[in-house]
């Protein structure tokens, strides 16, 4: 169905007289219209990308140059709300108001426009799905649209991949998963979008999960069969197993695959037993499991009697189910040098050697609260001090005394630790784990880590107060005031504590946010870099986060003039709606080298990330976009 077709569709509806919401569709149509007629396309479903992106630009893949980016307004703030542009079109919307009695958003309704602001599709649906790359098959993009609470997909061109008629649809890459109908009489199907066909008709099964990779899905009859379910080779919907699976719900499907497993459950006996599938339908283990979790880098946990082991990618025990419980372990296994992990046995824990298969430390006085490499943070007592364990030679390098070691903040051996308690007499410092000696004397109030791209920073903070503060009856110390500044990764302080904030600006080399704060001009916001240099002055409401858009060899941060703190659920904010959020003033973006893109003293009231190239921007409560590029004059 073309896109001219659709909007005559739209007209038989308004002329027949169905309903107001057709009035109300036609009516959004047409305000748009007379701005941007519907943009009438020959492709074949082919993805037209804009002849310049910044990887079209010469100059743009040789790292040493450096560059310099403009903004250009492509679509004046028109629409009433607008989404990111992905593959080259975005989702708009009009119509999307703030109901104070409801306290909720009227949706409004939605179309799609291109990069030039040519609107591809009609503004005449209640939904249109997000368009990600996994939607893009054979040069395609496709979309999943909403019309009267029916759902289909149509190409960017309008073309009609899969009529309006659906309950439900979902895309994964070349497969979509739909549903028709609601209850008893609810039925699924699974389409190939390669293909225009039907691998799994609608109608043979009732529900299709959701995890559908390594070309395979699982499918139920549903209240039929207690909701258990098979494996199918979504190639040509040949059955693998018997339809005897579950997942951890009573209705949910098994797990998805990893590492060519699938953690699955079925009834043995009188209770439910969890094991392991392979993508052809073959089990793995035995289903005798109490229950399993996993796999994660090719090793699965099992729970057999109360007591946890691992098996591998073939079944087989890696550690018998011999421990009360393994703690932390997703965390350690996806690390390629992963070999200690702490385990709990008879109520005590130690710590278990992968390579040696063996207890390495096979009981301890303490409560092990993280590894790093071969040391351990092993925290006594009610957990306020701390010590640091050599786990080869089950010694202490730093006894159990400091109250506490920062978490997953090593770099290089060095980790922030800190002597005394919170409102009295606590300090902080550095200390080398590995001989316990102290690189940074305990004098600062607080230390984090900062990873930056080519080297580790330190913020430290001096001068500031614990204060005594109270939440639903519960005390608690905070630290107030006090002065920022930045070390390096030996605790050379390279910027002293002179400003009232700093934050590493994650995404950049060496670029720090900073406050400045004083009773006449309140607090300004700018940014410098590792060297203490002014790189962006220090006159701002706001300066966010770096973020990298896709196809860029850059990041951008967003900066603010004027805006406020304030509490109102009613109003679009950066930071999204309700609770206490930054409102009004300009908004504008810098580049990693602190250049300029948008300035913050230009027009708009609201600008949002950049995506494909393109960033939103709102004026006058309209959204539009501008293109983002490297300026190469």
């Amino acid at each position: 169905m073309r896109k001219s077709t659709l909007l005559a569709f739209a007209l038989i509806l308004v002329v027949a007289g169905c309903s107001s919401n057709s009035d109300n569709r036609q009516a959004k149509q047409t305000s748009y219209e007379s701005t941007v007629p519907l943009y009438e396309s020959d492709s074949n479903c082919v993805v037209a990308m804009p002849e310049e992106t910044p990887n079209n630009v010469p100059e743009y893949e040789d790292a040493s140059v450096p560059l310099h980016f403009t903004a250009t307004e492509i679509v004046a703030p028109i629409f009433d709300s607008v989404r990111a542009f992905r593959n080259g079109y975005a989702v708009v919307g009009m119509g999307q108001v703030w109901n104070d009695e409801e306290w909720s958003w009227e949706r409004g309704l939605y179309g799609l426009i291109d990069r030039e602001g040519n609107l591809v599709l009609p503004i005449i649906y209640d939904r249109i799905g997000d368009i990600r790359d996994t939607e893009i098959v054979d040069n395609c993009v496709f979309v999943i649209v909403t019309y009267d609470g029916k759902s289909g997909i149509l190409s960017v061109h309008g073309d009609e991949i899969l009529p309006i008629i659906y309950t439900r649809v979902s895309i994964h890459d070349n497969l979509a998963s739909v549903s028709y109908g609601t209850g008893s009489s609810r039925t699924a199907g699974l389409f190939n979008l390669l293909t225009g066909e039907f691998v799994i008709p609608k109608g043979e099964y009732v529900a299709i999960g959701t995890f559908i990779n390594e070309n395979r899905a699982w499918v139920t009859l549903g209240p039929a069969n207690g909701w258990r379910w098979g494996l199918v080779d979504t190639n040509n919907g040949e059955l693998l197993t018997p339809m005897v699976y579950t997942g951890h719900g009573t209705t949910s499907s098994p797990n998805s695959f990893r590492n060519g497993m699938a953690l699955a459950f079925r009834d043995i006996g009188s209770g439910r037993r969890a094991g392991f599938l392979d993508v052809n339908g073959s089990e793995i283990t035995e289903f005798i499991y109490d229950d399993a979790s996993g796999p994660w880098n090719g090793i699965a946990e099992v729970n057999y009697n109360g007591r946890w082991g691992l098996v591998d990618t073939e079944g087989a025990y890696v550690i018998e189910p011999i421990f009360d419980s393994m703690r932390h372990l997703q965390q350690y296994v996806w690390h390629a040098d992963f070999r200690y992990f702490p385990v709990s046995h008879n109520g005590v824990q130690g710590i278990w050697d992968m390579a040696e298969g063996r207890l390495t430390v096979p009981h301890m006085n303490g409560v092990i609260a993280d590894i790093y490499s071969n040391f351990a943070i092993i925290r006594y007592g009610n957990w306020s001090v701390a010590g640091i364990l050599n786990i080869e030679t089950d010694e202490y390098v730093i006894p159990l005394g400091y109250m506490h070691f920062g978490n997953n903040t090593l770099r290089n051996g060095l980790t922030p630790a800190s002597k005394g308690s919170r409102g009295s007499d606590y300090r902080m410092g550095i200390v080398d784990i590995r001989t316990g000696e102290i690189v940074a004397d305990f004098i600062y109030d607080d230390l984090s880590w900062q990873q930056g791209v080519e080297r580790d920073y330190l913020i430290f903070r001096t001068g500031a107060e614990w204060e005594r503060n109270s939440w639903d009856g519960d005390y608690f110390y905070a630290l107030a005031d006090g002065f920022f500044g930045v070390m390096d990764s030996c605790g050379n302080i390279i910027i002293p504590a002179i400003y009232s904030f700093i934050r590493y600006m994650h995404g950049s080399s060496d670029l720090f946010a900073v406050t400045l704060s004083c009773k006449q001009n309140g607090t300004k916001m700018g940014v410098i870099n590792s060297s203490g240099e002014i790189v962006l002055p220090i006159v701002y409401t706001h300066v966010g986060h770096f973020f990298h858009p896709l196809g860029f060899r850059t990041s951008f941060a967003p900066i603010n003039i004027g805006a406020e703190w304030v509490w109102d659920n009613s109003v679009e904010s950066y930071w999204g709606d309700g609770g206490y959020e930054l409102i009004g003033g300009k908004w504008g973006f810098i580049d990693t080298n602190g250049n300029l893109v948008i300035p913050a003293t230009l027009e708009y009231d609201l600008v949002y990330p950049v995506s494909d190239g393109m960033a939103a921007v709102r004026r006058d409560d309209k959204w539009g976009f501008v293109a983002v590029r490297p300026d190469t004059n």
